[in-house]
């Protein structure tokens, strides 16, 4: 149960004494205990008792929040891929308590669709639950398979959706600060100037939206990454949530990242994976349809969109404007959500409900900004920081780390020699990119050369020739002709 059913079920408050708290979170948002403290609906002292730390255990099937005959049909899908299944086992799968399972499985064996199979003579004669196991029965097996074509979710017990709005709005990525220290920490390895850190730091204390502009290959995707990394904090993430009927599977190995178990660990609701704070990333692939629930027609539930799936978390979308659902089309779908912090989905019924938008939303692109959204949308983007070409020294810098990184000699000689004959020159900008790019490139002539890779005048030469363009003026493209028309 949520914080609100909890304070009702204990008769802390009524519901009539709850609306002015709950109406104030609807149109602002943020965690029902600080409106309950901001309006002294509730004594600090009172309220701490049913505000946790983690999601509680379940102890009866109103706790849980859902419907008997769900978890019933969870148990018959389970127990349908399998000859035999303990209630140990069934526990583990569907992650409610052993008890429930229990109370279950004597439902169903009531019913005849559950039959008991012991395990060896030894438990027969012991009668010990514990070393039993089950199977479904014919008429069993009949009702599992009615259950699959309902739909064919076999996974652990969702969550209401009540109560994830209560756990996301807890674990607020705004309530989250990072301090400047944890700021440099994560961009130790690269070279990023101070005042560039100095901007980024009240981007993503904000939580609110960042965006990340200027010319291709200066590290705007590497200063996303490095920002989704500064929250050191975790949280609990569901792995399906239960809405109006519907199965909806939210937690993925991919954007997800569950944190190993410690003595210190805490046991909570199982149907929660606590996680380290999640980072989807989104590039030119992310459609239209990504942005809204997925309904898969042959298993019959639901996929969440991609902004779900980062909540609490960070939300990278990579070279924006190349996506395949058009600049417009997601600014439009976002200018009510970034606003006010939830979002809608639609049911295949058609039913809409809310959901909560929570997350760092970084857009990072190499095209002028203004050729992207128009002037309402990037008001509602509260910090735009542009991402330049980087200095001489900076380049430098750059090059030995990347030499370092590859256990080459750094030849600053050599490297000035080809800044003042490829840059300077040239009036080419120096790119961040460019020192990992001809680091590899020379790497991969000394393979085929089958030598050790030198960092030398000669070699940083031959690799800029074949990395860098020289533009072509029309008496280079007339040579060019008049080559190959004596070639023929």
């Amino acid at each position: 149960m949520n914080l609100a059913q909890r304070l009702v079920k204990t008769g802390v408050l009524e519901q009539e004494q709850l609306a002015p708290a709950l109406f104030r979170q609807k149109r602002s948002r943020g965690y029902l205990a600080q409106h309950l403290l901001d309006l002294d609906l509730v004594e600090p002292e009172v309220l701490a008792q049913f505000v946790y730390d983690h999601p509680p255990i379940p102890e009866t099937f109103e706790d849980l929040g859902l419907p008997k005959s769900l978890l019933i049909q969870l148990l018959l899908k389970h127990s349908f891929f399998r000859d035999a299944i303990s209630s140990q086992e069934l526990a583990h799968e569907i992650k409610i308590s052993r008890r429930l399972v229990d109370k279950l499985l004597a439902y169903l064996q009531g019913q005849g669709y559950m039959q008991v199979k012991a395990r060896d003579a030894l438990s027969q004669l012991s009668h010990l639950s514990i070393n039993l196991s089950y199977s479904l029965t014919d008429a069993g097996k009949i009702f599992a398979e009615q259950c699959l074509e309902s739909n064919r979710y076999v996974g652990p017990a969702p969550v209401p959706l009540e109560d994830y709005w209560d756990w996301v709005e807890a674990q607020a990525i705004h309530q989250i600060k990072v301090e400047k220290a944890r700021l440099t920490e994560v961009f130790a390895d690269y070279v990023v100037p101070d005042d560039l850190i100095t901007k980024l730091g009240p981007a993503i204390n904000s939580a609110r939206s960042i965006f990340l502009f200027g010319p291709s290959g200066n590290g705007k995707t590497m200063i996303a990454n490095c920002l989704g990394h500064a929250y050191q904090d975790a949280v609990y993430v569901p792995y399906a949530l239960f809405v109006y009927g519907q199965i909806i599977r939210l937690y993925d190995e991919l954007n997800h990242q569950p944190i190993p178990p410690t003595p210190e660990t805490q046991d909570h609701d199982r149907r929660w994976v606590l996680c380290q704070r999640p980072i989807v990333i989104a590039g030119g692939e992310m459609t239209e349809d990504a942005l809204e629930l997925r309904f898969n027609p042959h298993l019959k539930y639901y996929e969440a969109p991609h902004q779900m799936r980062a909540n609490n978390g960070v939300f990278i979308i990579d070279d924006f404007g190349r996506q395949k659902i058009t600049p417009r089309e997601l600014l439009n779908r976002w200018i009510y959500p970034l606003e006010t912090r939830q979002d809608f989905c639609c049911l295949h019924t058609g039913q809409q409900f809310a959901v909560p938008f929570d997350q760092l939303i970084i857009f990072s692109t190499n095209l002028n900004p203004y050729s992207l959204a128009d002037e309402a949308f990037l008001r509602r983007i509260r910090h735009k920081i542009f991402i330049g070409y980087v200095s001489p020294d900076h380049y430098l810098e750059i090059f030995r780390r990347v030499c370092a990184g590859h256990q080459i000699d750094f030849d600053e000689a050599a490297v000035r020699d080809i800044m003042a004959r490829y840059y300077v020159t040239s009036s080419r900008p120096f790119c961040a990119s460019h020192p990992r790019d001809l680091i590899e490139n020379l790497i991969d002539r000394a393979r085929f050369l089958d030598q050790p890779p030198q960092l030398t005048s000669q070699e940083l030469d031959f690799v800029c020739q074949t990395y860098f363009i020289k533009p072509l003026g029309v008496t280079d493209y007339d040579a060019v002709g008049d080559q190959a028309k004596a070639m023929v």
